[in-house]
């Protein structure tokens, strides 16, 4: 059978049935890169194919083929592309085979490029950009300067598991390293890159960690909080960084994660009514917060960029603020707040549990609490009909008033 190889082609061909009710394998074959074809298994597993004989080889022998990669991993566009590649070598009298055929020659290098540059992009549905930007940073950082030079085919499970020894000292990362590897590898088997269940990683056991987001109770006394307020005050001046301190402060007061707090833009926030729009979080989906009136003040202090459209921009007031750790170190040196009895190092995330914390000592309800951080807006109508946006407001400026009250109290 001949015909455009499309995804809809694609997707209506099936295997043969035969006469007595069996199934055979069924191939379409492209009508614009000889040898470029589709093949479905009796299971109905479709795979792009290139078929070709070299020059001289007698027309009675079987025709050599390349599997290209399976259909859904490899689109029909890109697996053309690639056939298209392998038809110039057989008519520059190459055998393809001797390049494709195994993947003796694809690096890990390559398999990440491709993973990273062409599978990622195109998955059906698209991982967030910030994962997508600490999944490169675990590949270029660990998998690359390891094994980036080595062959596909050739890595085998010691080779993984001298890397994850290498990182023992750094649990997380050596258990998030093992994760992306397992990825690579699953998807070079997809493109036929390895064997099929020949992934290295399998049967490699993590090591223990603490785990991340584990409920963590933290919640400031008066005093902690004062210090820390006047030592966000102290930087702002002497420092001479009114941004990064604002957006800091702005986490006070609303326990919003700070990648939200970096990523809020001026015309997602509406200063009267008290609310802001955020178009990416945690959850992938776009939010409404409810702002406290201290939350509103910090947001009215901070001068407009005449360039750029977020709030919160570096020094030179063009681009966003891409991180405030150092910021954040320098705050917490000038509040001294490490040596307070009961206050173990405190990280700029605390801030959030501190948030929710105060909330729940005034007797507002779990849900209450979360919502004041952060909801989903597919659930806004379920979040309206429980609590009325001015509950939320309300409730969100009872629980800044409180944490002001006792800052203010001696």
């Amino acid at each position: 059978m001949r015909g455009k190889i499309t995804k809809t082609a694609v997707d209506k061909l099936e295997p043969t049935i035969r006469e007595d009710g069996s199934r055979a394998p069924n191939r379409l074959w492209d009508t614009d890169v000889t040898g470029f074809g589709c093949l479905a298994t009796k299971a109905g597993t479709k795979s792009f194919i290139f078929q070709y004989r070299l020059k001289g080889q007698a027309r009675g022998t079987a025709p050599k083929r390349i599997t290209i990669g399976k259909f859904g991993d490899v689109t029909p566009d890109q697996a053309r592309a690639i056939a298209r590649d392998l038809l110039l070598d057989v008519r520059g009298g190459k055998d393809p085979k001797e390049k494709w055929g195994g993947q003796q020659n694809r690096t890990v290098a390559d398999l990440a490029s491709h993973y990273l540059e062409e599978h990622l992009p195109r998955r059906k549905k698209v991982p967030r950009p910030a994962t997508i930007r600490n999944y490169r940073i675990l590949v270029e950082r660990h998998l690359l300067p390891a094994l980036g030079g080595r062959q596909v085919a050739d890595i085998e499970r010691q080779d993984i598991e001298r890397l994850h020894l290498s990182m023992r000292e750094t649990p997380y990362q050596a258990n998030r390293m093992l994760s992306s590897a397992r990825q690579l590898f699953v998807h070079a088997e997809r493109l036929g890159w390895r064997p099929n269940n020949s992934n290295p990683v399998n049967a490699i056991e993590k090591y223990p960690e603490e785990r991340r987001g584990a409920k963590k109770e933290v919640m400031l006394t008066p005093e902690q909080m004062r210090l820390l307020l006047r030592a966000i005050e102290d930087f702002r001046g002497d420092e001479g960084d009114p941004y990064a301190a604002a957006a800091i402060e702005f986490v006070f007061w609303t326990g919003w994660r700070i990648n939200e707090v970096l990523a809020l833009r001026w015309d997602d926030v509406d200063v009267e009514r008290s609310v802001a729009r955020l178009r990416e979080t945690k959850t992938s989906e776009e939010e409404y917060r409810v702002l406290p009136a201290e939350a509103s003040a910090v947001l009215l202090k901070v001068a407009r960029s005449a360039v750029s459209p977020h709030v919160f921009v570096g020094r030179d007031g063009r681009a966003a603020l891409t991180t405030v750790k150092r910021p954040w170190e320098r705050i917490r040196k000038l509040a001294d707040l490490d040596g307070l009895e009961g206050l173990g190092p405190l990280r700029l995330h605390d801030l959030r549990h501190n948030t929710v914390s105060w909330d729940v000592s005034r007797g507002t309800s779990l849900e209450m609490a979360g919502k004041a951080v952060g909801h989903r807006s597919r659930q806004a109508t379920e979040v309206y009909a429980h609590f009325a946006p001015d509950a939320l407001r309300r409730s969100a400026n009872e629980r800044a008033a409180a944490m002001r009250k006792a800052i203010n109290s001696r």
